[in-house]
């Protein structure tokens, strides 16, 4: 299987995951559907963001970042939210020569990360050797 081929399977996976969660009501899709934004579960933004990061188009992959650190912000269920999303974010701001963005959306996850959760994190390193 090609690598195209394997990260389509796993969109489609993680795209059927978040369906069955949702149409299955109760908790689990309550969970799910605060995670969504604008129709779309913020797990089912890793493939596109791959993608597009891929393909060069670091803009259009940082407008659903953001998207996505919308819905692990709104899903994180008194936790951290997913920190993948950001140190994606932080990485595309950096190439585009967005230091300030980086910094502020670096400080936006550790701001509503459990504050037991922050040392320790990459978010937290990355960071600190920005201001170093």
């Amino acid at each position: 299987m090609s690598s195209k081929a394997k990260a389509a399977a796993q969109h489609d996976s993680t795209s059927e995951m978040v369906q069955d969660a949702l149409a299955g009501g109760g908790p689990r899709a309550i969970s799910f559907e605060a995670g969504m934004v604008n129709g779309i579960h913020y797990l089912e933004l890793v493939e596109p963001i791959k993608q597009l990061k891929r393909d060069g188009r670091l803009v259009e992959a940082l407008a659903l970042c953001t998207a996505a650190i919308e819905g692990a912000e709104n899903g994180r269920e008194g936790r951290e939210p997913a920190p993948w999303y950001t140190e994606q974010a932080a990485i595309i701001h950096r190439k585009l020569g967005h230091r300030d963005e980086e910094a502020a959306v670096l400080r936006r996850w550790l701001k509503v990360c459990p504050p037991e959760r922050r040392e320790g994190s990459q978010i937290k390193a990355r960071l600190d050797k920005m201001v170093d």
